[in-house]
């Protein structure tokens, strides 16, 4: 992922007010994954079932399933409306399964149920926040999730209850265990748990089914400090564990004593087909034993990348997976001799452009142009080059494209701007080399002839003969790097929000906006446009009605980095989200000309690129892939229960009445269980002018009175909150 983070560094150089659902779905309604196939988000577990059959769990709540060995596989992401990665699957039988997870930045959990062989998920309520990294039943009422901090869950009623404790009550000493990663049962009654802590030699054993576990701290001499990752057993005697700083643990009496011996590199996974034959991932690499260990060769040299891959295992002796980072998927079907990359090729997108809803262009890194025939169902790379680097699209028609960016000395230094032009459709392509400059950050034709690029330095290029040649504009006023250009008409346009034409681009002049870093536009006509920019890590956005000449908030404040606008009209438009914290992105959309925002989950992170065709039918492009929707982004908002088939929503907020109104409105809503509620009044400009409720309050129908007092006209919007969801809507006040 270093290109991906060079390319935000680049881009450096160049909550709206909204309703934070915590079980939003990206689901067929919402945004779909269309590059790479099956999906690119992080792989971190895979259960075999089968030698057709695996479902492997990752970030953002991804869940992918085959039946057919991998030539195809069902995806969902933000399965059971969570965002959390999820770093463990473990399935009772063929239908009903759990999903744990969780990260350690944000000190979050979930935990996913199914009983559908894992086409619905329901999160499974718990009484802690930190994060899980292990799941295992022995039967439909017995089970246990471990994570960090040496948390311990075990339930007896199918998690209907749990019962929550640190190792330390089981042991009875001190122990500082970081975090367990893996855990494996022999039988209903044996177990082994394997982590990382401050003691040394992380191994706890069960032999009552969790009721308590022991820990042997000199099982190992010299103790091992490192983390230890994975564990695995091929019978009641033989077992092995990886982790950290090449460790490789074997034993042959079922866990009372463990030899020690190492591999090249951290093992992040472990698996064993037998007594001599097994395979250990790491970062970038798989290894192959025929010895039980003593010897490892690095196998398929041609197919290791630069991804983690975190978990291999296996049906049979034949029949194997290994997944990883970037969601890369490798499958084995005659013992390890070859393996068959399941996961397309990915890269990272920064620019999309579509001419019409069939006929499509992405561009990114390693020099890639995508281009698609059929809506974005299928893409193919027409070109690639390692030496370079693309930050924009544009397409005239079908046979005149041209792609802009910068040649590199492989990843840095910069050492020139590039134009990369094609006149038949792709076939074949012309390179215009700058060498004086550094990159061109957006090109843009405002009609078959007519163009330009803007780039570092102040730079701005236009050309009149479509793009055979070009030809510096002077700009007199001093500016930074020009972000991205967008004109209305001919004559119209602006680069970044920062400096306006109106003369076709051959003179421009700086405009009066407010103190923000990065920041960008879009317009819809002459007059009305928006700005998205960064305030000291969080992000505005800002309004115009008059040109650019005057800019009001719209919208509160919200502490990400925005990365781009797109409008389809003047009520209907999209923010593309950046949260370098958590590593999420999200994308925010409005109805009412950006008075409100409503978010919508992506199932990806590091979005760079929006092109919406309509209020309905657009395309996202990001760190991981390419993504669309047909029906604006809409997702469900979908409450999760385990207690019930069906997944009823926890909170309903009506609409006030009267509406509009004065002096007094009544606000109604309905709670589904007892909870913390949170009712609030805000004005257009995210202010809050009043707060209605801000207690606990059990399940039942609910209504509120607002008078504003000497509040003025205009529009105000009321906020019902809970800790996982909240709804907005807007209302009127007429004096």
């Amino acid at each position: 992922m270093n290109k991906f983070y060079l390319f935000f560094f680049l881009l450096l150089s160049l909550s709206p007010f909204f309703t934070h659902t915590f079980a939003q779905t990206a689901d067929a309604n919402g945004w779909k994954w269309q590059y790479p196939k099956p999906q690119g988000n992080t792989l971190r577990d895979i259960y075999v079932f089968n030698n057709n059959t695996a479902i492997a769990v990752g970030d953002f709540g991804t869940v992918i399933k085959t039946t057919d060995g991998g030539n195809s596989w069902d995806v969902q992401h933000h399965a059971g409306g969570t965002d959390i990665q999820l770093n463990s699957v473990y399935f009772i039988d063929e239908l009903n399964g759990w999903a744990a997870g969780g990260t350690y930045s944000s000190n979050n959990n979930v935990l996913l149920k199914t009983g559908d062989g894992g086409n619905t998920w329901h999160e499974v309520k718990t009484d802690t926040t930190l994060p899980y990294n292990s799941v295992w039943f022995v039967d439909t009422d017995t089970g246990f999730v471990f994570g960090e901090d040496g948390v311990i869950l075990r339930t007896t009623n199918g998690g209907s209850s749990w019962d929550t404790r640190s190792i330390d009550d089981y042991i009875g000493l001190y122990l500082d265990v970081f975090q367990f990663n893996a855990v494996t049962f022999l039988d209903k009654k044996t177990g082994f748990l394997i982590g990382y802590g401050y003691y040394g030699n992380e191994i706890y054993k069960t032999t009552d089914c969790g009721r308590s576990w022991q820990w042997n701290e000199q099982i190992i001499m010299p103790k091992i400090y490192s983390n230890l990752d994975d564990i695995t057993f091929i019978d009641k005697n033989d077992g092995f564990i990886v982790g950290d700083r090449g460790v490789f643990l074997k034993t042959t009496d079922g866990g009372n004593s463990w030899l020690r011996d190492s591999i090249d590199g951290n093992g992040y996974s472990v698996f064993f087909t037998d007594t001599l034959t097994g395979w250990t991932t790491g970062n970038g690499y798989i290894l192959h034993t025929t010895d039980g260990g003593k010897n490892w060769t690095r196998i398929n040299s041609n197919q290791i990348t630069i991804d983690a891959l975190f978990k291999v295992r296996f049906s049979d002796e034949n029949y194997g997976w290994f997944v990883g980072g970037t969601g890369i998927i490798y499958r084995t079907t005659d013992a390890g001799n070859n393996w068959i990359n399941q996961r397309q090729e990915t890269f990272v997108f920064t620019s999309i452009y579509f001419q019409n809803e069939n006929t499509g262009w992405a561009v990114g890194d390693s020099g890639v142009i995508f281009n698609t025939k059929d809506s974005g169902l299928n893409w193919n790379k027409l070109y690639q080059n390692d030496s370079l680097f693309f930050y924009s699209v544009y397409a005239i028609d079908n046979q005149n494209v041209f792609a802009v960016g910068r040649i590199t000395n492989g990843i840095w230094p910069l050492v020139g701007a590039l134009i990369l032009q094609t006149i038949n459709g792709g076939q074949t392509w012309i390179k215009h080399a700058f060498d004086s400059l550094d990159w061109f950050n957006s090109i843009i034709f405002v009609n078959d002839s007519t163009g330009l690029i803007s780039g570092t330095k102040g730079t701005i290029l236009k050309t009149t003969d479509k793009g055979n040649t070009w030809n510096k504009i002077p700009l007199y006023i001093s500016t930074g790097n020009l972000g991205r250009i967008q004109f209305i008409n001919e004559n119209i346009g602006w680069i970044g929000s920062i400096i306006k034409t109106t003369d076709g681009g051959n003179s421009w002049n700086a405009q009066n906006i407010p103190s923000l870093s990065s920041p960008s536009c879009y317009f819809v006509n002459e007059q009305l446009g928006w700005m998205i920019g960064d305030s000291n890590g969080i992000s505005k956005t800002y309004k115009t009605t008059n040109s650019g000449a005057n800019w009001t908030p719209c919208g509160s404040t919200y502490p990400e980095y925005s990365t781009n606008i797109f409008f389809s009209s003047a009520y209907t438009g999209w923010i593309a989200s950046y949260n370098y914290g958590n590593r999420s992105s999200s994308i925010t959309r409005t109805t009412d000309g950006g008075n409100t925002w409503i978010r919508q989950n992506i199932p990806s992170q590091g979005l760079t690129d929006l092109y919406f065709l309509n209020e309905n039918t657009g395309w996202a492009t990001g760190g991981e892939g390419i993504f669309k929707t047909t029906n604006g982004g809409i997702s469900g908002v979908k409450d999760i229960s385990i207690h019930s088939t069906s997944i009823p929503q926890e909170i309903e907020l009506y609409q006030n009445y009267p509406n509009p109104f004065n002096p007094a409105t009544i606000i109604e809503y309905k709670l589904t269980k007892k909870q913390q509620v949170k009712l609030q009044i805000f004005n257009i400009l995210g202010q809050e002018i009043a707060s209605l409720v801000n207690e606990v309050q059990n399940s039942g129908s609910y209504k509120i009175n607002w008078n504003p007092g000497k509040a003025a006209s205009g529009v105000y919007f009321y906020r019902l909150t809970t800790p996982s969801q909240g709804i907005v809507k807007k209302m009127l006040l007429i004096r």
